[in-house]
């Protein structure tokens, strides 16, 4: 990435909805952390020696301390940024895996955390790439010229009832069950886009309620960001607890004039 395109206008959102007692749901923006009943950022990030990391992960519904699971994931993620080669597959499950192991050893610890868990998805600019991690069905977005592509794997069981909303259940997560099992993150790497384009990553409280078009819609605008999402959501119900982050570059527009020769 040059210098031209090294600025990144970043948000994060994210809140409790209307329907849940409490916000299960956790988001990480280059270690900045967020959640509560209601959160959100604005920032503008630089890529240079460093790569931007932005996380949400979607403390487990119905099971208990979903939030001190989604707080743990993120928290373990910014703790590990330095230690983490993200263009490494093994480096990647490693980091992963060691933050189920942590959950699981929560709850031998403590008995009344049994069940927690979390999903995760992250994505990573570099001043190269972009790359997108996921566990479970939270969702990574890429939106630019060639328009919305998902840039992650739902983890869902097949749904037998097309055009209905489904259930809920996943089939991985970190943490989450009684018993230790491997978890195989879904990583997906592509070169950076000409021109403008977005990133939006957004729990199922945000894909569960608005349609893809409708995300597109907003993640293209030059002026949208997380909190836009937020509100689109909570308008169409806000059932579930809300998390989107946006991450926006727009190509810098240069002044035409003479040329000093």
């Amino acid at each position: 990435m040059s210098s031209d395109i090294a600025k990144l206008f970043v948000s994060a959102a994210t809140h409790r909805g209307y329907a849940r007692k409490s916000n299960e749901d956790s988001f990480l923006v280059d270690h900045r952390i967020g959640g509560g009943d209601f959160d959100q950022l604005t920032a503008e990030l630089m890529v240079a020696s460093h790569a931007i990391v932005v996380a949400i992960a979607d403390g487990l519904g119905g099971h208990k301390a979903g939030e001190v699971a989604s707080r743990y994931a993120v928290t373990q993620i910014s703790a590990k940024l330095d230690e983490v080669d993200f263009g490494d597959d093994a480096s990647v499950s490693e980091l992963l895996n060691s933050i189920s192991r942590g959950l699981h050893q929560q709850m031998v610890d403590a008995p009344a955390l049994m069940g927690m868990g979390t999903t995760i998805v992250l994505a990573i600019v570099t001043a190269r790439s972009l790359t997108f991690i996921n566990v479970g069905d939270s969702r990574g977005y890429l939106i630019d010229g060639s328009g919305l592509r998902q840039t992650t794997n739902d983890d869902v069981p097949p749904n037998p009832f097309a055009g209905q909303r489904r259930t809920g259940a996943i089939t991985q997560a970190l943490g989450g069950t009684s018993t230790r099992s491997r978890v195989i993150p879904h990583v997906h790497r592509t070169g950076l886009p000409a021109g403008d384009w977005s990133i939006v990553l957004c729990s199922d409280g945000v894909t569960d309620f608005l349609s893809s078009e409708e995300i597109a819609s907003i993640g293209r605008s030059g002026t949208a960001d997380a909190m836009t999402l937020v509100d689109s959501s909570l308008r169409a119900g806000g059932e579930d607890n809300i998390s989107a982050i946006v991450v926006r570059y727009s190509q810098p527009q240069r002044a035409n004039g003479p040329v000093d020769r």
